[in-house]
């Protein structure tokens, strides 16, 4: 009796396993990282990297159609021979720096701006919905190593969005020296009742120098690459890890 047991707990396991795997978001995720400048400095003195731009890419599959989940975080990695001189630069201070308003961000903070870009989404029913992407450098959180990193994302058609995601630049380890946190809002996930909102890529350059350092910085090059990562968490809780690396000289 014991032995059959065991063999029916065992069989419950695997069936659970398949289940949990056939309910896996199925898409293809990606990350491009592209900048202009891969020559290095040093570490007492960085070069600009000149312009850093990182778009991923979420392809919905057979399984997972567009508007049937959503990303609810992204975590971008950088290179450890990547320096961020964000306190050298005008700081975005809306009255809520968790959760601001796009409309304060973009009356108040045009001197913190450092770069922007473009996104698209699409849902189950409907046009995809085209977005602008405009990025400011944030003050430091309540924790003083950490810093905001606002991206202030609009649309018009079919919907109007006017959203502003709070990300957060934090040290990382390892291969990477930064990681920036992305939340994605619950207004970007679920812009309407009953309706998720496929976040199919989104595309931000970077760049800027102030007081004589610039926004990004590569002070070294190991084995001629820079490594970048990105984990993506879905609305099903299942995740999706994507790596790309750009060349980089001494």
């Amino acid at each position: 009796m014991h032995k059959l047991m065991l063999v029916a707990a065992a069989t419950m396991v695997a069936a659970l396993a398949v289940v949990g795997v056939a309910s896996a978001v199925d898409a293809t995720q990606a990350i491009d990282v592209k900048i202009t400048n891969n020559k290095a400095g040093t570490k007492e003195k960085p070069k600009s990297i000149g312009k850093l731009n990182v778009v991923t890419t979420t392809a919905p599959g057979v399984g997972s159609p567009a508007g049937t989940f959503a990303t609810t975080k992204a975590t971008i990695f950088f290179d450890k021979n990547l320096v961020f001189n964000a306190k050298a630069f005008k700081e975005c201070k809306p009255s809520n720096k968790s959760a601001p308003v796009g409309s304060e961000v973009k009356s108040k903070c045009a001197s913190a701006k450092i770069g922007g870009g473009t996104a698209a989404a699409k849902a189950t029913v409907g046009d995809q919905e085209n977005l602008t992407v405009t990025a400011y450098n944030g003050s430091a959180t309540a924790n003083p190593a950490n810093r905001w990193f606002y991206l202030h994302v609009q649309g018009t058609t079919p919907l109007v969005i006017d959203s502003v995601i709070a990300a957060t630049l934090k040290r990382a380890t390892g291969d990477y020296g930064y990681k920036l946190e992305v939340p994605i809002p619950a207004n970007l996930v679920t812009p309407l009742a009953g309706i998720t909102a496929t976040l199919l890529n989104f595309s931000t350059s970077v760049s800027g120098t102030a007081k004589g350092l610039p926004y990004i910085g590569i002070k070294g090059c190991s084995g001629g690459k820079l490594k970048f990562k990105g984990t993506f968490i879905y609305t099903d809780g299942t995740s999706k890890t994507a790596t790309d690396t750009a060349t980089c000289k001494k």
